[in-house]
């Protein structure tokens, strides 16, 4: 026994990050689940009313007492909706409005007239 061992070493400590690693990515993840839960719990913005928007609620709410009134109206917001199912019907009718605009005084609307007024706006979305 002459011989003694004199090439063991003591304990050496090695440096291990992967606990700090899970815990990094843990706290990621509950911060990027809680933006979402935030953005999602948000209310809905609402969008403003398009020009078509206001165009079909202005033609909804035509007063047909005022033959002049509504051929203006009719004039300024049906454009918006023609389109080529609907552009000879609605060309043909703004011609025969024509006679109730640009007078100061102006005769009754028939009521054929208002009737196809009625179904065009009622055809409109």
């Amino acid at each position: 026994m002459g011989e003694k061992l004199r090439d063991i070493k003591g304990i050496v400590e090695v440096s291990d990050f992967s606990m700090y690693y899970l815990i990094a990515l843990c706290l990621l993840v509950l911060i990027c689940i809680a933006v979402l839960i935030y953005y999602l719990m948000q209310p809905k913005k609402r969008q403003k009313p398009t020009s078509r928007d206001k165009a079909l609620i202005n033609l909804k709410n035509l007063n047909f007492k005022d033959a002049k009134d509504v051929a203006y109206a009719f004039t300024l917001n049906v454009p918006y909706f023609i389109n080529e199912n609907n552009k000879t019907k609605i060309k043909k009718l703004l011609k025969e409005l024509e006679i109730f605009k640009y007078k100061k005084d102006v005769p009754q609307m028939s009521d054929s007239l208002k009737v196809e007024i009625k179904e065009i706006i009622k055809g409109l979305r």
